[in-house]
């Protein structure tokens, strides 16, 4: 791949804490319209990489031209396994996005606030201990109110689950599924 180089370009003014000196050379930097030139030169070829790449991991075999005596030859070539999965490693960063950790923090980017709650204070009072109490015996009478959990088997018809009726689900415009 050829490309034009364009002269480096000249410090126009010395700073003074710059440790280049006034008409040092500037290299380096992004070359501009590197993806648009590589997409242009693929147009004017006929071809795309992307789908080049596709046709390896979907094929078995790919056909080549090999030269012979002296002449040109179309052969069936086995890929490797190895270079399917190169291309499908290559592939797979254009049609998926890259999973990146999120970072759980609180307001304005602070660390997340802990409340801690120091009961001492409470047990401390008679009045706050016996409503504590009271609290905790009426928690406890509500789930012994509930049925215990049952492990259904395969053959119980008494935990049989009612038949899925599709007409049911609820979705919006988007054919999203919306709560019940």
């Amino acid at each position: 791949m050829s490309e034009e180089t364009k002269p480096a370009t000249q410090v126009a003014k010395k700073n003074p804490g710059h440790r280049f000196h006034e008409g040092h050379p500037r290299f380096g930097g992004k070359k501009k319209n590197t993806a648009a030139t590589a997409r242009a030169m693929a147009s004017e070829l006929g071809c795309d990489p992307l789908e080049f790449m596709m046709k390896i991991i979907n094929a078995d075999t790919i056909e080549q031209t090999v030269i012979v005596d002296g002449k040109k030859k179309r052969v069936e070539v086995a890929i490797p396994l190895d270079t399917r999965l190169d291309a499908a490693k290559t592939v797979v960063n254009y049609l998926y996005p890259r999973l990146t950790a999120q970072q759980v923090s609180g307001p304005a980017d602070r660390p997340i606030e802990t409340v801690t709650f120091d009961i001492t204070k409470l047990l401390q009072d008679p009045v706050a201990v016996e409503a504590a109490q009271k609290l905790a015996l009426m928690m406890a009478a509500q789930d012994t109110a509930q049925a215990p959990a049952r492990i259904c088997g395969p053959a119980d018809e008494s935990c049989a689950r009612p038949a899925y009726d599709p007409s049911e689900v609820l979705r919006d415009h988007n054919g999203h599924y919306l709560p019940k």
